[in-house]
């Protein structure tokens, strides 16, 4: 008998391995990152430079989900830059957090108590602007495949890199801000004279250069969304909702934050609040959308968000506008407003339900056209059902309306004898 030898076998192998590999440093990257984020947690202070406990809890909000959805793409998908991008920022942001907190404790809180402050100090002014650029240039121009839309786009890359590289050794070697540490503490690395006054410009410029980035990486989205179709249409909806509510929020925010009191500052706190649990939740959008959970649930979601505030703001106006009819009807008779409210409340409460199935309806006519003509097939549907009596026929349209509202691989129907 003829003995045989197996063949080795010595393509899987290695890609194995390197599966295994790139497991273990996304879980080693994760947990760092929680440790980190820990430390910014531990070591905040009101006055401190991490901004005091609120940034700090602002901070959590914003690491956990990127790192955890980071490690998860990086796992399940190591070929998608993607959650590197998620995984290597969240990363980032949590050091910045860490070591700027045990700098303010080795530096302010209790000198000495803390080897190398310093240099913490030193790698906590320089190493937040590489997490900036990740997240608000590189997220949407390689979103969601992870590669660039086309090769147009490489310069736009590349100088977002060089920005970053530069605008980092900018932060490396010049004076730390002042009012920040002791006036005894110094960047041992700062430089001063011309080259000083060089980096200053540079990093003047490189600000510029970064805004324009940005402009341009939310501009390829709109570009990458006009060309694409089916899933990666569907994939882009998910970063684009996200980016829709806290765009406008984030830009309310600022613009009232001067003010300290009086209904401008609830405005703003609201408007914070609203921007910074729309950017916490834009990494599980993005995980959603390239793991592909419940893709095509996006359009449900934007038409009933849609739904909802178009509602809201219609019932806030009829409620202002019937109290002011009321009481200029009865401001000869009484001058309490109580009749008005309630007279209000009722009508705002009649209106509800009516009102929101008529909105509901044309705002799915437009942003959730498939639900909207299931329904319609749906109702047709049942007005026939109720007039059929030919078996074969019954058949048919069962089959037409599971095929136009499911849209099924396959229709099989059994009936009981």
């Amino acid at each position: 008998m003829e003995r045989r030898h197996p063949i080795p076998t010595v393509g899987p192998a290695p890609r194995t391995e390197s599966l295994r590999a790139t497991t273990i440093a996304a879980r080693v990257m994760w947990a760092l990152g929680l440790v980190f984020m820990a430390i910014a947690l531990l070591t905040t202070r009101s006055d401190g430079p991490n901004g005091g406990p609120l940034f700090a809890i602002v901070g959590v909000l914003a690491i956990l989900p990127a790192v955890t959805v980071g490690t998860i793409l990086v796992t399940r998908l190591p070929a998608n830059r993607i959650g590197w991008l998620l995984l290597v920022g969240g990363l980032l942001f949590a050091v910045s957090g860490g070591v700027t907190g045990l700098a303010d404790f080795g530096l302010n809180v209790h000198p000495g108590s803390v080897p190398g402050a310093v240099w913490l100090a030193w790698l906590s002014g320089w190493i937040g602007l590489p997490y900036i650029v990740l997240a608000v240039a590189y997220l949407p121009l390689l979103f969601p495949t992870g590669q660039l839309p086309s090769r147009r786009w490489r310069p736009v890359a590349v100088t977002g890199a060089v920005a970053m590289v530069v605008g980092s050794a900018q932060s490396a070697f010049t004076a730390f801000t002042p009012g920040t540490y002791p006036p005894t503490v110094r960047n041992p690395l700062a430089v001063g004279g011309s080259v000083g006054d060089l980096l200053s410009l540079a990093g003047t410029v490189t600000v510029i250069v970064i805004i324009a980035a940005v402009f341009l990486a939310m501009a390829s989205l709109v570009v990458r969304y006009r060309r694409a179709v089916g899933v990666e249409r569907q994939q882009l909806k998910w970063f684009a909702a996200v980016v829709a509510i806290a765009g406008p929020a984030l830009a309310i925010a600022i613009l009232t934050s001067g003010d300290t009191s009086g209904i401008i500052a609830a405005i703003s706190g609201a408007t914070w609040v609203i921007a910074l649990i729309s950017l916490a939740l834009l990494p599980v959008a993005v995980g959603i959308a390239i793991l592909r959970y419940r893709l095509y649930e996006i359009d449900r979601l934007i038409s009933r968000t849609i739904g909802w505030v178009v509602v809201s703001g219609v019932l806030v106006a009829v409620f202002v506008v019937v109290i002011l009819v009321i009481q200029a009807a009865l401001s000869s008779v009484t001058s309490s407003n109580t009749l008005a409210v309630a007279v209000s409340t009722l009508v705002v409460f009649a209106l509800f339900q009516p009102l929101r199935r008529r909105i509901q309806t044309r705002v799915d006519r437009r942003f959730n056209r498939s639900r909207y003509d299931a329904e319609r097939v749906v109702e047709s549907f049942a007005g026939r059902l109720r007039d059929e009596i030919d078996l074969g026929q019954l058949t048919t349209e069962i089959t037409a309306a599971v095929n136009h509202t499911v849209q099924p691989v396959s229709v099989s129907l059994w009936l009981r004898g």
